[in-house]
């Protein structure tokens, strides 16, 4: 599933969205260890997983199920800024192509979280405390998006190594899609680390984030 990529696109025609940093085209470091070289086109990322805020509007605006731990009286305002979890990938990407996006291929997340040098980590090659939400902070819950500046990678993105998993666009047909990041139950990640969940699946560390390619 995770064939060095050498996707390409065209300048950009219209402005990215709000909220989003952009990744410039060129080659990076893909895979394991140093990796090998591959090279993708200019895309624009969401600097931070979708939140339960951002969530609610695309529930509200057309009409589509919470999720199944939402509260029925409605979300407080300490849950706004968490990550959407308990998603499956289908509405994961119902999600993204309502707002004219799509979900990152694990290669354009790979190069979000570890920049052009293929770093081990998205902050560097070394583990440095309060970068991330994971089982060695002992936080053992999901934090607001913002919580982790320390952990931010070489183009700002924070949250690409803890606080949720990431669906990501892969498979050919099949119904097991790649996971990116790391999550608040699991230890640090490596950027290039990879795990793979039925498309079905919906856990309570599991969220996503969304790219948009301009043309």
């Amino acid at each position: 599933m995770e064939d060095a990529p050498t996707e390409q696109t065209p300048p950009a025609e219209t402005q990215a969205p709000a909220g989003m940093v952009e990744v410039p085209a060129g080659p990076f470091r893909f895979g394991r260890g140093r990796g090998r070289e591959a090279s993708l086109g200019r895309f624009w990322i969401d600097t931070t997983p979708v939140t339960n805020a951002d969530y609610l509007r695309f529930v509200d605006d057309h009409h589509r199920p919470a999720p199944r731990h939402w509260p029925r009286e409605g979300l407080p305002d300490e849950l706004l800024e968490l990550p959407v979890v308990y998603v499956t990938y289908a509405e994961a990407e119902a999600y993204a192509e309502a707002l004219g996006k799509r979900l990152p291929t694990p290669a354009q997340f790979e190069k979000a979280a570890r920049g052009t040098e293929g770093l081990r980590y998205p902050w560097g090659n070394g583990l440095r405390a309060r970068a991330t939400n994971t089982r060695e902070t002992g936080l053992g819950q999901l934090e607001s998006v913002h919580a982790f500046p320390r952990g931010a990678s070489p183009y700002g993105c924070l949250d690409l190594a803890g606080n949720v998993l990431h669906w990501t666009r892969t498979g050919d047909g099949g119904d097991v899609r790649v996971l990116k990041g790391g999550s608040f139950l699991r230890f640090v990640a490596a950027s290039a680390w990879s795990d793979e969940a039925p498309q079905e699946a919906r856990l309570p560390d599991l969220g996503f984030r969304c790219v948009w390619l301009p043309g």
